[in-house]
């Protein structure tokens, strides 16, 4: 008897691996690749790494997905200009304007709304100045702020309402804020 239970375990263990799949491994396709170097470039233009992030960038250009490669194309130009001055000097509404946006397309919202701020006290009716005040306060869920500083930048370029219709970041603001999307629907 012990050598029918030895038998059928030796039966078992011949037939048990030639019965299991092997694991499911899943492939990334060039895209997604490209995406996720994006988002590490992203990372180290963040921590105002400019020279890993200019390498990194350069890699993504590289891939398949054109969308991608263009936007990693506009902070190659930003970390070149990064490298090539040391140090940034604030005198115009522009260069705090500038600044703003970069820092508002990484998401960092305190230092972009800060630049906009000081942009906004050097051109007071500056309606582009305003209209991405009221971009970064919505996307930083001031609602409120968001819809005053829309506001007066459609009074003094009404074609801001329809930049704000097809702006994604104001959409997405929009459904948080009834006040803000009435003005937008206008």
């Amino acid at each position: 008897m012990a050598t029918a239970k030895k038998a059928a375990s030796v039966k078992k263990s011949a037939a048990g691996p030639a019965l299991e799949a092997p694991p499911a491994v899943h492939v990334l396709s060039p895209a997604q690749l490209q995406i996720q170097a994006f988002e590490r470039a992203v990372r180290h233009f963040s921590a105002q790494n400019f020279a890993e992030a200019l390498a990194a960038f350069t890699e993504v250009t590289k891939g398949p997905a054109a969308d991608v490669s263009q936007r990693a194309r506009s902070y190659i130009q930003v970390c070149e200009r990064r490298l090539a001055a040391p140090s940034m000097e604030f005198r115009t509404a522009d260069d705090h304007y500038n600044y703003a946006v970069e820092r508002l397309n990484v998401r960092d919202l305190d230092k972009a709304r800060l630049h906009l701020a000081s942009a906004l006290k050097l051109q007071p009716r500056g309606e582009h100045i305003l209209y991405s005040l009221g971009v970064c306060c919505g996307l930083a869920g001031d609602g409120n702020a968001a819809y005053e500083n829309l506001k007066l930048a459609i009074e003094i370029e009404p074609r801001n309402r329809l930049q704000a219709r097809q702006d994604s970041d104001f959409a997405v603001a929009a459904e948080s804020f009834p006040n803000l999307r009435s003005l937008v629907e206008g």
